[in-house]
């Protein structure tokens, strides 16, 4: 008998962590054509599709997350996943990638601005793209990390899981309230691009990616009943490709998507990749090196040589950040969760019965401490 998708994903032996390695790759191939410039029919759009894969995943592991951990451990161990990575990208650029890039072009780096690059963009808003006196001569200037800016809309989507959780605890029904909320997501997103002519593009990229967000989420309220197979991943994939042709996949999409990466990620797997996840490193160090690259006159290489290149220098960037930044910070957990010290539930933890059915506050989940954010 098929085991439940809750089952599969219970542990370490899955493909989550590949898929999200696999998605950043994605992320880096579609850029590749505004940054170097090229001429021609670009892949693009394969970069919001991995975006929106990230949070797909996202939304099924965090609110997972939330289950099985108290509110305020659940956003101390956010912080700790997303922000100092996040912040060590931005003094890497700052200080390390800015006078490169200038000593590259001839130019003159202005300091004041490199601070600014630092101390605006702390807050996950991206309000500085550049700093002046770099990237003056490249096809996409004055921008050292557009990746980030989804940071932002992720930090929010972990805010919007712990509240709504909380509340759902109260009146116990949290196997109903993620997947309502994401009707009602899918239904405003419909509107406001129909009828309400909503033309506002900060207000449609977040409803997007709260959209993929939620369907994850709603994904994992049935985890306990969903028995993957491979028959659902092509049916899934079928699907979203036809919506995609349709050009309609960001306004009924989400579930599609949801089921066919859950349904890959739960094929049972043994990789390095699963104790050591490289995924959000590369998303933000990515953008940069291919900056760089195209300073360095890389451009003229053509797209496929400079992903490889691109891949082939980011990974190790992305393994520094896992073992010298991510992972340490992760340790710092246990200061506000009572669990990693004693072993008992946290006040605030969802009961036993909240959960989908099988499940336990405590028990459950993906095996890892965190999972990490989406781009």
């Amino acid at each position: 008998m098929a085991t439940t998708l809750h089952d599969r994903l219970d542990g370490r032996t899955n493909r989550l962590n590949a898929i999200r390695l696999a998605l950043a790759s994605l992320v880096v191939l579609g850029h590749a054509w505004p940054l170097t410039g090229a001429e021609g029919p670009s892949l693009e759009v394969v970069s919001d599709v991995a975006v929106n894969g990230f949070f797909v995943l996202s939304g099924f592991l965090i609110a997972q997350s939330r289950v099985r951990t108290g509110l305020v451990p659940f956003l101390w161990r956010r912080f700790l996943r997303i922000y100092p990575g996040f912040l060590v990208s931005l003094l890497v650029v700052a200080v390390v990638l800015a006078p490169v890039a200038a000593a590259l072009e001839g130019t003159a780096l202005v300091p004041a601005s490199a601070a600014g690059f630092v101390l605006a963009n702390a807050d996950l808003r991206i309000s500085q793209w550049g700093i002046d006196g770099t990237l003056v001569g490249v096809p996409a200037p004055d921008s050292w990390n557009g990746s980030l800016w989804t940071l932002f809309h992720e930090a929010l989507a972990y805010l919007l899981i712990g509240l709504v959780l909380s509340l759902a605890v109260a009146v116990r029904r949290a196997r109903w309230v993620l997947p309502g909320m994401f009707l009602a997501v899918v239904a405003l997103r419909a509107l406001a691009e129909g009828p309400l002519e909503v033309s506002s593009g900060l207000w449609l990229s977040a409803a997007r990616l709260t959209g993929y967000f939620l369907a994850g989420a709603a994904v994992w309220a049935f985890a306990d009943t969903w028995r993957p197979t491979p028959s659902h991943v092509v049916a899934a994939a079928s699907v979203y490709a036809l919506l995609t042709d349709l050009g309609w996949a960001d306004l009924y999409g989400q579930l599609p998507l949801a089921v066919l990466l859950l349904g890959l990620g739960a094929a049972p797997a043994r990789d390095w990749t699963t104790r050591t996840d490289l995924s959000y490193g590369v998303y933000i160090y990515a953008y940069p090196v291919q900056q760089l690259l195209v300073l360095l006159g890389t451009a003229s290489w053509g797209v496929a040589a400079n992903t490889v290149l691109v891949l082939a220098l980011t990974l190790p960037l992305a393994l520094l950040s896992w073992r010298l930044v991510e992972r340490p910070a992760l340790r710092a957990k246990a200061w506000f969760d009572p669990r990693d010290r004693s072993g008992r539930r946290p006040p605030g933890a969802v009961p036993a019965g909240t959960a989908p059915a099988g499940r336990t506050a405590a028990g459950g989940g993906p095996g890892r401490p965190a999972a990490p954010p989406a781009p």
